[in-house]
């Protein structure tokens, strides 16, 4: 009881932040909203994941994500993802959900639709490997659809006998249907993560780390470098 307990300061966080996060950006000017991201802009992501086991088999999961741009000075993205989880085996499973972006400094700042992941943890000795590849079909509000693939892969690598993990991954996005979006079909994005984590107790993981971001957009490439923050909370 007292460790679960120890979880309810960073769900009131993401509470908090989900409630704070468009007024935030009511309150910036129309012009810097409007302005786009520069080449090697500095972005603050703070993310955080729930999980509830429901039996064995099924899951739910949750997860909340804030990025602030333009040197961490302006409100750019709210991401919200609630989905379920399925166990094909101890290493396999298939996961489903819903998932909204909010970005605010732009004319069409709603993106919304569902998403598909094909998922696999493994671990060799002391090595814990995941991989993920993901389906998303987003709807913008003047109704055009983006349909996207996503692959990543993952490595968490414990330092000695301290609780502290190193991590690395890589994700690619690719876009597969982009009629009305402005967008190229291809190669879209690609994420690199380094950072470190640590349990805080058996229900509350934190990690953080930095991940380079490079856009690709009609041939033209733009990278950003994220600070990340990240919280995962098991209920149960």
């Amino acid at each position: 009881m007292t460790t679960r307990l120890a979880c309810f300061p960073a769900m009131i966080l993401a509470v908090l932040v989900i409630a704070a996060a468009p007024a935030a950006a009511q309150r910036q000017p129309r012009a810097q909203q409007g302005q786009a991201t520069p080449n090697n802009d500095l972005w603050l992501t703070s993310a955080v994941g729930i999980e509830y086991k429901i039996d064995p088999k099924w899951s739910f999961h949750f997860d909340l994500q804030l990025q602030i741009d333009r040197d961490i000075n302006r409100l750019r993205t709210f991401e919200a993802r609630p989905g379920f989880e399925y166990a094909l085996s101890p290493n396999w499973a298939v996961a489903a959900g819903y998932v909204q972006y909010q970005h605010y400094p732009t004319t069409l700042r709603t993106q919304r639709g569902s998403f598909q992941d094909l998922l696999h943890r493994n671990r060799f000795g002391k090595i814990t490997f995941a991989g993920r590849l993901r389906s998303e079909e987003l709807f913008f509000e003047n109704s055009t659809l983006l349909v996207r693939a996503r692959a990543l892969a993952g490595i968490r690598i414990p330092i000695g006998d301290s609780p502290w993990e190193f991590a690395l991954s890589d994700e690619i996005y690719v876009d597969l249907k982009v009629d009305g979006t402005r967008r190229e079909a291809g190669f879209s994005q690609n994420k690199t993560f380094v950072g470190f984590g640590r349990p805080i107790s058996e229900h509350l993981r934190m990690s953080a780390g930095y991940e380079l971001n490079t856009y690709e957009q009609r041939g033209r490439f733009r990278n950003v470098h994220q600070l990340r923050l990240g919280v995962a909370i098991k209920l149960n």
